[in-house]
């Protein structure tokens, strides 16, 4: 039975995953601010380093075959006209950047030796469109940590070879989770068909079924009808 540490396990794509991959027969540990149904839930704002410790010191010593990071956040009316970057305040982007960059980075140093101790460790970073060239959106915030998390994951691959750990960024458009399909319906997206959750938990299981002897370092997943 795998053992899969998901990050942002209560809701979007962090609790799909969470439900597929239990269902599906693994040990599931949830982390997340609030409660989580799936599998054994780990209290904790990763957007601290007080958090991601505690996240480590949850695991102990325990083996994993996979970390997950699924969760995200982003700037006060992000994604719609109601955004200013001007008036973003401080501690917003600062708290941004904390959980969609910094966090990854020390989950995945905290729990490197876990994730060792599997014939196939594999780190799973949640990017976004807006993390790649030329597709950048305006929150500045959000751009900065999804661009970096693609440099992350490049280092990661170098950093961690030698234990035998994989990092896969997955850089999706629009996802069909409650939020943007609610987003959709009240008109702050326009008319467009998200990514299925089923085509995101697929791709998930693709980077976690290959053999220790591959992976796929980038994923990018795009919408066939997106936003008119």
């Amino acid at each position: 039975m795998p053992t899969y540490l998901i990050v942002g396990a209560s809701r979007g794509i962090g609790g799909s995953a969470a439900a597929h991959l239990a269902e599906s027969g693994a040990d599931v540990l949830s982390v997340s601010r609030s409660p989580s149904p799936i599998g054994t839930w780990i209290e904790a704002d990763i957007g601290t380093v007080n958090g991601v410790a505690r996240v480590v010191e949850a695991i102990g010593e325990r083996a994993l075959d996979g970390l997950l990071f699924l969760g995200g956040i982003w700037e006060k009316g992000a994604f719609t006209d109601k955004y200013s970057f001007l008036e973003s305040p401080t501690d917003e982007i600062l708290q941004v950047i904390a959980v969609n960059l910094t966090a990854p980075i020390l989950l995945a140093q905290g729990l490197a030796r876990n994730l060792a101790k599997s014939q196939s460790g594999r780190i799973i970073l949640m990017g976004s469109m807006s993390g790649l060239p030329n597709t950048a959106s305006p929150e500045v915030a959000n751009t900065a940590a999804k661009f970096g998390l693609q440099g992350a994951a490049e280092a990661l691959n170098l950093s961690l070879r030698h234990l035998g750990i994989a990092t896969t960024v997955i850089n999706p458009d629009n996802v069909a989770t409650q939020e943007v399909e609610q987003d959709i319906a009240d008109g702050s997206f326009g008319d467009q068909v998200p990514i299925p959750m089923d085509d995101m938990t697929k791709t998930i299981d693709y980077a976690l079924s290959l053999s220790a002897a591959s992976a796929p370092t980038v994923i990018v997943l795009r919408q066939t009808t997106p936003e008119t």
